[in-house]
């Protein structure tokens, strides 16, 4: 016998924003705190990570609510591994004395002075510099970019968070930059 299907699977598959929203306010600290107790380095890049996954995948899924939450933290069990393996691939490096590229105020900075910093945002693409632009030189909030952009404001979320941690791992070396 299938289980019956989930309405908020199906208003997810619908692209409900308000299902999107629940979705992402009842399980996003549900999946950090299990990150984190699993000792992922970066808790909310899971979150990140997993939401993708889920966004990918939700049209080939089908269960109850229970299968669905299941599911979810499946995907987010395999974020937390993936964490793991590239932990282990890449030891930590700290920066001692740069700016911390995800604060409003680092990327400000960055974005008008470190030439080593600048040669990095000057490989991203015209895109991702105005993301960056809109979100912290701008100060503009999530929603504006999102609207400004033609994106969904989690898209937009991930995409910032993603520049930015390329941003972070081209300045600690993990990714050349081009000179």
């Amino acid at each position: 016998m299938t289980p019956d299907p989930s309405p908020m699977v199906e208003s997810l598959k619908a692209g409900d924003p308000v299902a999107w929203s629940r979705l992402l306010t009842e399980f996003g600290p549900q999946i950090e705190s299990y990150a984190r107790r699993l000792g992922a380095r970066d808790a909310e890049d899971v979150v990140g990570a997993t939401f993708e996954a889920v966004t990918r995948a939700i049209g080939g899924f089908s269960g109850s609510e229970s299968q669905f939450r299941s599911w979810v933290f499946t995907i987010a069990h395999a974020r937390v591994v993936d964490d793991h393996r590239r932990r282990s691939r890449r030891p930590e490096v700290e920066l001692v004395g740069d700016v911390d590229l995800l604060s409003d105020d680092g990327l400000e900075s960055i974005l008008r002075g470190d030439g080593r910093i600048e040669a990095a945002v000057a490989q991203l693409s015209e895109k991702q510099r105005r993301l960056l632009q809109l979100r912290f030189v701008d100060g503009l909030p999530i929603r504006e970019i999102a609207t400004l952009t033609g994106r969904t404001e989690d898209s937009t979320r991930v995409a910032i968070h993603r520049i930015t941690r390329r941003l972070r791992d081209m300045v600690s070396n993990e990714v050349p930059i081009a000179v």
